[in-house]
């Protein structure tokens, strides 16, 4: 290699510094006449510190400011123009960021900017960058990013702390000028301890019992007797089901089943882990990775894993599939929302796209497997995929590959995953003791169920934008403690339900409701409802009608006629057609992660409770099972067997005096009788043979259980018309009959639809003069007016349909006004309006007094 003379190395260094001069002093002129006006004319609106809103967490105010970038790193590459972020971004070629939005910039000026990034970007602005309030700037300090830690409970010579984090709670009330409520009587407090621990009622003897008990530590044993109850497990189960979306059936998948072969199974995996006290931290894992974490002989613990697989399926889209799965294990495990960086970096929280990928990586590198005795579980496989990021969600526009892991800014205690799905690394992330949110997120939906309302009111999002509760304190210090305790579900609930604050009594002060509405300080316990299954549980229970003794099993159909008689948690759960009666009642949506249920208080509630068969059942059942002889001992064993306790003297004075009044008279008959027969037609009349239809089924009435039927086919009747049977002697028969004298007017329209088969006559006989009219519908539409002089009080008009000579094809709608006028009025009746199911006797007065005392708002309620 030939070495420069020193001669020469001085004039090529002088050609050197000319050129860059040249450079420079292009570069200044292109950023000052074509850049920094852009800057100010497209860019400053967003992109300054002047702007309102920031967005990307980009300022391009000064040299510095460019320099550092925003939210996607640096927007600027000296000297590099395809890879400047500016750069792809002002040529609209980057696939999420186009600016400015809409319609690009002139060529013109995108070719300055390329030119003077080639240049090296020169920039004369001086000064720091901005400081802008940032999503990582605001991560970095937010509460629920820190680790929780045991607070120092302020010392008092207050007797009311009875735990730790009592004295926590009884110093923010007092510095707020307040102090807790008094103690809740002891009927109060067994009540509140069943229906929490168990879900269930206790019984009047076992409330005496507990009154009366002298003995010192009588709460606190009966705390231990709940919480060694088989019935702990199936209570606190049904709280996690929520969380985990649980269903027996998948949703709409076209005409593949919907069922989910085993799914019970997963639910009796989780009621024993409850019973078992299994730990938390393996409790979740275990639902994340049990096909990698459990050994020969655990193989139970592959049920756990139907809290990932028993969600929607989405018309089998496994882009949706996934994302449920990845959404219900952080907004339920760690109360974060990550399925919102599906399509772009989460608008608050520090979860990017890529950060979505990695996790979608783990989840599409793991398979579904069915076993005869597990619900749909996961296996990895044998070769996993790492995703690129699906570019505004497309999936057919993708960016370069993401190593799956967990979110990048929660990473430093989450171990690389080197082989494998990474579930196993997943589930030991989300339970690490260093994870400052999985051990909070729990006590939090724990002390909810407790109390009513969470200490952190949006129970599954402690993102960026939930607010630190103003008791902050008891949740760190829970949190810190039920850790140490070997993450225990017991420990935990026995500590928060052994304390003052969960004895307090629902009967606060004015002042303090007026001060603290909301009951954020905890200075008083929250009045309560029974939730749906404590609820019908309680109906059965009261009756005798529960079979509260088996733990697990089979689903089974609570909506079916007889209702069943397991628990409530045992219902069938039909995401795609869930009764009305589990929406009435503010049950959890099976459709995705529920972080708490509604609460609303709606007239249907009402109206359900006043009219459902199971409680007239349960009324019923419970007064017929009254053997005493008087009135007064009668209503104190009923007040005993659904309220747990003796009536006070004002109650039975009212409830004597309402038995005394005698037995409610019988209903009358309705306007519309409903049935089937035939028309039978001589020289001299027309007569009507009629049987009534007897079985009332899906809005329907027909002859029999089976529909159709072999012998008689499908007739039935409808609100709004029906279908005859297969033969004329088997006619559809709408029977109204007339009250009083007068003039009739009918007015209708027989339809029948379809193309096929022969149509249907359509008859109005009157009982006294025969027929009345007669028409034939072939296909489409035709009135049918009648007018009747000098009708006569009892005279019955049948409106018959017969199938003709074809019996098939033949569902028709005969809407029909019957309007009777007499001399002082006009009375219309609509054959839609008169419609309806069977009507039952009127209850007796003590049958009718156990409904009264079933749907009280002591009944109803916790507190």
């Amino acid at each position: 290699m030939v070495r420069p003379t020193p001669l020469l190395a001085t004039a090529f260094a002088g050609a050197s510094l000319i050129a860059a001069a040249g450079a420079s002093d292009r570069g200044q002129e292109l950023f000052e006449l074509k850049v920094r006006p852009t800057l100010a004319d497209s860019c400053y609106s967003c992109h300054s510190q002047e702007a309102g809103s920031i967005e990307g967490e980009l300022t391009l105010d000064n040299r510095a400011a460019v320099q550092r970038g925003g939210r996607r790193g640096a927007v600027v590459v000296p000297g590099d123009p395809d890879a400047s972020l500016l750069i792809q971004a002002i040529e609209h070629r980057h696939g999420e960021v186009q600016m400015p939005p809409g319609e690009r910039l002139p060529l013109e000026t995108i070719d300055a900017f390329r030119e003077w990034v080639a240049l090296g970007a020169p920039d004369p602005r001086g000064g720091a960058a901005p400081q802008i309030d940032t999503i990582a700037t605001r991560s970095a300090d937010h509460w629920a990013f820190q680790p929780p830690r045991l607070a120092e409970p302020p010392q008092t010579a207050d007797d009311w702390p009875r735990t730790e984090f009592d004295a926590l709670i009884a110093a923010k009330l007092h510095n707020a000028g307040h102090a807790p409520t008094d103690e809740a009587s002891r009927e109060a407090l067994i009540r509140r301890l069943y229906f929490d621990l168990s879900g269930l009622a206790p019984t009047a003897e076992q409330v005496r019992d507990f009154v009366e008990s002298p003995d010192a530590d009588a709460y606190e044993r009966l705390v231990d007797r709940l919480l060694d109850s088989p019935r702990f497990g199936e209570r606190w189960a049904r709280h996690w089901l929520d969380v985990a979306r649980f269903a027996d059936t998948k949703g709409y998948v076209f005409t593949e089943d919907r069922t989910f072969p085993n799914a019970y199974k997963y639910r009796d995996w989780v009621i024993a882990a409850f019973n078992d006290d299994m730990p938390v931290d393996r409790f979740l894992q275990l639902q994340l990775a049990a096909d990698l974490l459990t050994t020969e002989g655990d193989e139970r613990h592959l049920a756990a894993q139907g809290f990932v697989t028993l969600g929607r399926r989405f018309i089998n889209n496994q882009h949706d599939i996934i994302a449920d799965r990845i959404d219900v294990v952080f907004r339920g495990m760690m109360g974060l929302t990550v399925a919102c960086a599906r399509c772009h970096d989460h608008k608050y929280d520090p979860i990017s796209d890529e950060d979505y990928y990695a996790l979608y990586g783990v989840f599409t590198s793991s398979v579904e497997q069915q076993d005869e005795q597990f619900p749909l579980r996961l296996v990895d496989k044998e070769q996993p995929e790492n995703v690129g990021v699906f570019i505004r969600g497309s999936e057919h526009n993708r960016g370069a590959a993401v190593e799956r892991g967990f979110p990048e800014f929660f990473g430093s205690f989450a171990p690389d995953v080197d082989s494998g799905s990474g579930r196993r690394e997943l589930a030991a992330a989300i339970t690490s003791r260093d994870n400052p949110l999985t051990a909070r997120v729990y006590v939090n939906r724990v002390w909810g169920h407790l109390f009513g309302e969470q200490l952190v009111r949006t129970p599954s999002d402690f993102g960026l934008r939930c607010e630190a509760p103003p008791q902050q304190a008891v949740l760190d210090h829970l949190a810190v403690q039920f850790m140490d305790h070997g993450w225990s579900t017991k420990w935990l609930v026995r500590e928060i339900v052994s304390s003052s604050s969960y004895r307090q009594s629902a009967q606060a002060s004015p002042e303090l409701l007026a001060a603290d509405a909301e009951n954020v300080l905890w200075g008083r316990a929250n009045r309560r409802r029974l939730d749906f299954e404590s609820l019908r549980d309680r109906l059965l229970d009261a009756a005798g009608l529960l079979a509260a003794e088996q733990v697990g099993g089979p689903s089974e159909n609570i909506a079916a006629a007889d209702g069943g008689a397991r628990r409530t948690l045992y219902a069938h759960i039909d995401r795609q057609n869930l009764p009305g009666l589990f929406r009435t009642f503010d049950f959890a949506s099976p459709d995705a992660h529920s972080p708490e249920r509604p609460r609303t208080l709606v007239p249907q509630q009402a109206l359900y409770l006043m009219n459902n068969p199971i409680v007239q059942r349960s009324a019923e059942v419970i007064a017929g099972r009254l053997t005493a002889v008087s009135n007064s001992d009668r209503v104190h064993h009923l007040y005993r067997r659904v309220l747990g306790r003796d009536p006070r003297e004002d109650e039975l004075t009212l409830a004597l005096d309402f038995l005394a009044r005698g037995e409610p008279a019988a209903l009358p008959p309705g306007d519309w009788t409903f049935g089937y027969g035939a028309v039978a037609t001589t020289d001299s009349s027309t007569t009507v043979s009629f049987a009534p239809l007897v079985h009332f089924s899906e809005n329907r009435w027909q002859p029999e259980p089976a529909f159709p039927n072999e012998q008689f086919g499908y007739v039935c009747i409808t609100p709004t018309g029906g279908h005859p049977g297969n033969s004329a002697q088997f006619c559809s028969i709408r029977r109204w009959t007339s009250p009083d004298s007068g003039e009739l007017i009918v007015r209708g329209q027989l339809e029948r639809h379809e193309s096929q088969g022969d149509g249907v006559d359509g008859m109005i006989v009157s009982s006294k003069r025969g027929m009345i009219a007669k028409w034939t519908v072939v296909t489409g539409a035709q009135p049918t007016p009648a007018r009747v002089d000098a009708v006569q009080p009892g005279e019955i008009f049948d409106f018959v349909v017969d199938c003709r000579e074809t019996p098939a094809y033949d569902s028709f709608q005969w809407k029909t006004d019957v309007s009777l006028v007499t001399k002082t009025s006009r009375r219309t009746w609509r054959s839609e309006e008169g419609f309806h199911g069977p009507e039952a006797p009127p209850l007796d007065r003590l049958t009718q007094l156990a409904q009264v005392l079933l749907v009280s708002n002591e009944f109803l309620y916790v507190d």
